[in-house]
């Protein structure tokens, strides 16, 4: 891993997201790094308002990064997830290639490396001067590491995690270098201004609702049908991207054979209304989504059609 800031990426640089390329300068560019404007509020602001994330580069300490990443990678260790005889700080992923998600296992994505990434003093602060004052962020920690050829899919963050104030910001985090090959975000610039799209998909909440919650899963359908241009970056550890819950984002395929591994968080100013499925009840578990067992969750194709958007 390296600490040196990547340089631009060129027009005409092509970017591999599953069968699809796309070119820098055509359908996808680089997002707009915001880290000269970072103690600017008002700047921040006015720019999340305008394109709807913010990309800070080194956000977060990159050593600090780098050991909440390394912390992971021997909790994959410990579960026969890397390829055996390699270093554990190569991530290299085994012959099962499997996914790790460590969203309930507090051990790993409550452990200290961790916190000292996401809740640090500076974080909340960051948070507190975007708020105007106290905030707390969810006790659900997002915690993924993805193997090869395997990514998310295209959804609003509203439909999941959008109960209570919408007052709320997710951070994305890089724990790992994340080049145009590890399987990087991917934003839908201007989605988060997409009224068709806010007041039908985006208004539905997936339990409520019992929708399957991803909304694409193909990038050219959101560029070629829906008119939004894709963006992304080679991110390094401590790299955050932060957005509100309308902006429609995924990640690319990690083309790769070592874990990308990255932490998705969410703030909200303390004294407004939580989404209590993501916070410790009291017997020290949260609930989550899925939680109405033995449901049969609607194919996001029927609401599609009935929003007239297939």
């Amino acid at each position: 891993m390296t600490n040196q800031t990547p340089p631009p990426i060129s027009d005409g640089t092509p970017f591999h997201f599953g069968e699809h390329e796309f070119l820098f300068g055509g359908q996808i560019e680089e997002l707009v790094d915001s880290s000269p404007i970072k103690k600017d509020v008002v700047a921040l602001k006015s720019r999340m308002a305008e394109e709807g994330y913010l990309f800070i580069r080194g956000f977060h300490p990159h050593e600090k990064a780098e050991a909440a990443a390394r912390w992971t990678l021997g909790a994959i260790a410990d579960r026969d997830g890397l390829r055996e005889g390699t270093p554990i700080s190569d991530g290299i992923i085994g012959p099962e290639n499997q996914n790790f998600s460590f969203f309930r296992q507090i051990e790993v994505a409550h452990g200290q490396p961790i916190l000292d990434v996401v809740d640090s003093a500076e974080t909340f602060a960051f948070y507190e001067r975007m708020f105007g004052g106290p905030v707390l962020t969810f006790d659900k920690r997002w915690l993924r590491c993805m193997a090869r050829d395997r990514n998310n899919h295209f959804h609003y963050d509203n439909v999941y995690v959008g109960r209570g104030t919408p007052n709320r910001y997710t951070m994305w985090s890089a724990l790992t270098d994340i080049g145009l090959e590890n399987g990087p975000l991917v934003l839908c610039l201007g989605s988060h201004r997409q009224e068709k799209l806010k007041t039908t998909y985006g208004a539905t909440d997936m339990d409520r609702d019992l929708t399957e919650a991803v909304f694409s899963q193909d990038p050219v359908e959101l560029v070629e049908k829906f008119g939004f241009k894709l963006a992304t970056a080679h991110f390094q550890p401590g790299d955050v991207v932060l957005f509100g819950m309308f902006m429609m984002h995924s990640s690319a395929p990690n083309l790769t054979d070592r874990y990308r591994i990255s932490i998705d968080t969410r703030y909200q100013p303390a004294d407004e209304e939580k989404d209590e499925r993501f916070f410790f009840r009291e017997d020290g578990v949260w609930m989550g989504n899925f939680y109405n067992k033995g449901a049969t969750y609607r194919s996001m194709v029927d609401f599609r059609k009935e929003w007239g958007l297939e």
